[in-house]
């Protein structure tokens, strides 16, 4: 019995983990580890799907805390030259959204998107993976469940 509370209380990451890679970043793989070393967000999101309204509060990591941690910087010497990069992010079921560097850098966009680890005070599901949250959406299509890859471009 005890392994099966083991693997409840860890972060529900793909089974290898979350693929990074692209400018910026040192290329690699995140692991619960990675998170455990950053400091937690949560909030209060809701927005439209298919299936109606979902409400939930999350907990996780800020994208860009994350991504500051895996070496993400000024991109370029020139004067703002880093707000032309995105990051895609792909879920297990090849599904990707597209995001811009400055929606969540502090000078500019300041969004507090995250990559949650619990869902309403619970683990997210083991074997689902993390789940991206973006708070401030009126609909759901960017909150991209089965987190695999971010990749900065």
């Amino acid at each position: 019995m005890l392994p099966v509370l083991i693997l409840l209380a860890t972060p529900a990451l793909a089974t290898d983990g979350i693929a990074l890679s692209g400018a910026g970043i040192t290329t690699g793989t995140l692991t619960a580890a990675d998170l455990d070393k950053l400091p937690a967000t949560e909030l209060d999101v809701s927005f439209k799907t298919r299936n109606g309204m979902e409400k939930g509060h999350f907990k996780g990591v800020l994208l860009w805390s994350l991504l500051q941690e895996k070496g993400l910087s000024r991109l370029s010497q020139e004067h703002h030259e880093d707000l032309k990069h995105t990051f895609l992010v792909t879920a297990d079921d090849g599904y990707s959204i597209a995001f811009s560097i400055g929606e969540i850098a502090p000078d500019f966009g300041n969004r507090a998107i995250i990559l949650a680890i619990e869902q309403d005070g619970k683990p997210l599901v083991p074997g689902e993976g993390l789940r991206l949250v973006v708070p401030g959406d009126a609909r759901g299509a960017r909150s991209v469940k089965g987190v695999v890859s971010i990749e900065v471009k």
